[in-house]
């Protein structure tokens, strides 16, 4: 769950980013705007195929690996040089996102005991919605800060770098299961 929550936060903010890039770096305009939503969506669609014939292999080191993987398609989104380059980035990163997110989700739903399941979900929603509330302005306040680029990229280090301590702090664990 803290995972998701990093994730979550600083990686699943595509509304801001997009706004914030195609206004404030490429200069577009509304339409150019609707585009990156409408093409970060094929990239969520296709993270929600790629799910389901993941099925098999969702474990939390899966969980993990992908939020990492996650986080560096969000900084390569901040590096892309011109709209069209950050328009290519953008389905890897909606894909990677959505693919950590159903993996997180159905790894929490089935692992837990049935009658705990709905209390454990509500953690795990609040976990995972209670993030944006608190990334979104801290992105927007960052942004005017430091910069967009310089925002989003550190958002994609946030996620990645997390990943990497949580699987540095629980790898003897996630080995463990592995061999049950």
């Amino acid at each position: 769950m803290i995972t998701v929550f990093f994730a979550a936060t600083f990686g699943l903010n595509f509304q801001v980013f997009t706004a914030l890039m195609a206004t404030a770096v490429f200069d577009k305009g509304p339409a150019s705007f609707g585009s990156l939503g409408s093409i970060v969506a094929i990239g969520s669609l296709s993270g929600a195929l790629l799910s389901a014939k993941l099925d098999s292999k969702r474990s939390p080191r899966f969980i993990i690996a992908f939020a990492a993987l996650f986080g560096v398609s969000v900084s390569l989104t901040a590096i892309a040089p011109t709209y069209f380059t950050y328009m290519l980035t953008l389905p890897i990163a909606g894909a990677l996102g959505l693919t950590t997110m159903i993996a997180a989700n159905s790894y929490v739903q089935t692992k837990t005991d049935p009658a705990l399941r709905g209390r454990v979900m509500g953690i795990y929603l609040t976990i995972f919605l209670g993030g944006t509330p608190v990334g979104s302005p801290l992105i927007g306040w960052l942004s005017e800060s430091i910069g967009t680029r310089q925002t989003i990229f550190m958002c994609g280090v946030v996620t990645m770098v997390s990943s990497a301590l949580i699987y540095l702090l629980l790898r003897e664990r996630l080995f463990a299961s592995n061999q049950n």
